[in-house]
């Protein structure tokens, strides 16, 4: 635990000289840093001191039982919290710790690594005293390389694979809570003054506001005055009846006057059998209003 609050420290750390170098201010990191959200917050402040009483208890059973139930809710945490940057990775490690764990009932320990680490020679290896969740791990152990085989030599400690993950993890959530204030501040700064001179007020259209329909005003409030009737609307003259057939009425019940038109000059009738050929020249003559010319002959006609 103590590597892992270590790199947390460290990625705080970092991050917050990188934001200072950016152009950011400690103001803006704070002011960033209470903006984030954070999800059911006490899960992960019990998850932590569980954590810690692991370490304080000798009982076996007592500390797998502690341990087990502190990863659990610093998993679900860390899940709840996955909006954060950082937060999946670190949830990896813990459920790698977790998983070694529930297959095992405690945190198998290599000696081989403890000798690494520079924490005793393998003559001494029986007067280590592990902690409550912890055991050396033997032939019967399940994922042995989960457990703490990775020694630390410059911190004379020796962490799991999942320790490893979450601390990367952490690291990263602690570099980004201080990386986005700084980034915002710069955001913000670039928007200059400028751009909003090239607004073009031209382009905006202003409508009036909705406008009452009928003539009459609303009396004034706590007026005595009686309200002036309003004067009925101007009626208009009722027009004649369309030609046009009405929809819903068959076009033969509507019959539709022609427009008046000169009426054309009629044609002489057929001939007769009785009538004789003087009569019909007569008529024609009479109908066209011409004189009778050489033409109008009765002798032309076979008369």
């Amino acid at each position: 635990m103590s590597f892992i609050a270590l790199l947390a420290l460290i990625g705080l750390g970092v991050g917050f000289a990188a934001a200072l170098v950016t152009g950011g201010t400690p103001s803006g990191i704070l002011s960033g840093i209470r903006g984030v959200r954070i999800n059911h917050w006490p899960v992960l402040v019990l998850g932590a001191v569980l954590s810690l009483a692991v370490g304080l208890d000798t009982n076996m059973l007592a500390g797998r039982f502690a341990l087990g139930i502190s990863l659990a809710l610093l998993l679900a945490g860390c899940l709840l919290n996955r909006h954060i940057a950082g937060a999946t990775i670190a949830a990896i490690g813990m459920a790698a710790n977790l998983g070694v764990l529930l297959v095992n009932g405690y945190v198998p320990v290599s000696e081989g690594a403890v000798v690494a680490a520079g924490i005793i020679d393998y003559d001494g290896i029986d007067r280590v005293l592990l902690g409550a969740a912890r055991r050396w791990s033997d032939d019967a152990t399940i994922a042995a390389w989960l457990g703490g085989a990775i020694p630390l030599a410059p911190l004379r400690d020796v962490i799991t694979l999942g320790d490893l993950v979450t601390a990367a993890g952490l690291a990263n959530v602690g570099f980004r809570l201080m990386w986005p204030g700084a980034r915002e501040l710069q955001r913000l700064a670039a928007v200059s003054h400028s751009d909003f001179d090239d607004y073009d007020e031209a382009s905006v259209v202003l409508r009036p506001a909705g406008q009452r329909t009928t003539l009459e005003h609303p009396p004034l409030i706590g007026s005595t005055a009686a309200a002036t009737p309003a004067a009925p609307a101007p009626v208009a003259a009722p027009s004649e009846p369309s030609p046009v057939p009405i929809p819903n009425e068959p076009a033969w019940a509507s019959r539709v006057e022609p427009a008046p038109w000169p009426a054309p000059a009629p044609w002489p009738h057929e001939p007769q059998a009785e009538e004789p050929i003087s009569n019909q020249v007569e008529e024609y003559d009479r109908v066209s209003g011409d004189e009778p010319t050489e033409s109008h002959d009765p002798q032309l006609f076979g008369a």
